[in-house]
């Protein structure tokens, strides 16, 4: 029995870099009625001010959150049903789940570094 979902699975190797990455989605998600300054966010987190700001615009980028007040609040994006759908059950998922969401998030670290680290190798044309 797969924990989870192929759905899910895609998503988690396209568009989350990290789990504090997935878990200011996710709380934007839970919280989607208002926006949040970076500074909530790290708080909320657990982690530096610098690091919650790199997170929501990287999200951003990805068209999951939408900023407000040129930047300084984020939320999630509530015009797709589509991605409330996939919202809602990544966290369930992640809920029931948490140990197998985050193996699978590190373990894609690690073939991007093992990639990232492979383009250096010289190789005869």
């Amino acid at each position: 029995m797969d924990l989870i979902s192929d759905r899910i699975r895609r998503f988690l190797m396209v568009s989350i870099p990290s789990v504090p990455h997935l878990e200011a989605l996710m709380l934007l998600w839970r919280e989607r009625e208002r926006a949040f300054p970076a500074e909530e966010i790290a708080g909320r987190l657990y982690i530096a001010a610098g690091l919650a700001r790199k997170m929501a615009e990287e999200l951003r980028l990805a068209e999951l959150v939408i900023s407000e007040d040129d930047g300084a609040t984020h939320r999630i994006r509530t015009d797709s049903p589509e991605l409330d759908s996939l919202f809602g059950e990544l966290d369930r998922t992640y809920a029931s789940h948490v140990r197998a969401v985050s193996e699978l998030i590190h373990s894609n670290l690690g073939r991007k570094a093992t990639n990232f680290a492979n383009s250096f190798y010289w190789r005869k044309p």
